[in-house]
C-alpha cells in the first residue's frame, strides 16, 4: 500500500468510515451420506452436526474371501447393507479407493497380492464417516508348491 493510500486508510478509519473485514464463512454442514472422493481418503469434519445419525455398514459378504500370496491383481466386492456412494472400504487398516455401485448395491476396490510376501489374514471393514462395520477376515494363504521330485 503506497503512503498516500495509507494516510487516507488511516483517515477514514478515525472516523469511522472503514469497515471491518468479513469473517470468514463457516461451510454449511451437510446431511449424511457426507461428500467425498473416491481417489482421496474420506474426510468428514467431527463433531457431526446436530442430529446427524450416520448408518452402520453391515458386511454380509465378501468375494474373494482369500486368494494366494503372488496372485494377479483383482478386485474385491463387498456386500451389505447401509453402503453410500461415500463409504470407504478399509482393507489390512488403510482406507483403499472404493467404488460404490448403486444397481449392485456393493463396493469395491482393487487388492495386490503381490505386494504381499507372507502368509496372513487381514480384516476388512466398512467406513461410513465415523461408523464403522464389524471386521471381516480376508486370507492370503500360502503359495500351493507342487512336487518337482523326480521318482
Amino acid at each position: 500500500m503506497t503512503d498516500k493510500k495509507r494516510d487516507e486508510h488511516e483517515e477514514a478509519a478515525a472516523k469511522g468510515k472503514v469497515e471491518p473485514a468479513a469473517a470468514p464463512k463457516e461451510a454449511a454442514p451437510q446431511p449424511f451420506p457426507f461428500s467425498a472422493s473416491i481417489n482421496e481418503p474420506q474426510t468428514v469434519s467431527l463433531p457431526l452436526p446436530e442430529g446427524v445419525q450416520v448408518p452402520e455398514p453391515v458386511i454380509e459378504s465378501i468375494s474373494p474371501a482369500s486368494c494366494m500370496v503372488g496372485d494377479p491383481d483383482f478386485p474385491l466386492i463387498v456386500y451389505g447393507d447401509n453402503f453410500f456412494a461415500d463409504s470407504v472400504i478399509n482393507f489390512a487398516g488403510h482406507d483403499e479407493p472404493t467404488t460404490f455401485d448403486a444397481d449392485a448395491k456393493t463396493l469395491s476396490t482393487g487388492v495386490k497380492p503381490s505386494l504381499w510376501a507372507e502368509p496372513v489374514v487381514v480384516q476388512v471393514i466398512i467406513k461410513n464417516g465415523p461408523v464403522s462395520s464389524g471386521p471381516v477376515d480376508f486370507e492370503f494363504a500360502p503359495i500351493a508348491r507342487s512336487s518337482t521330485r523326480k521318482k
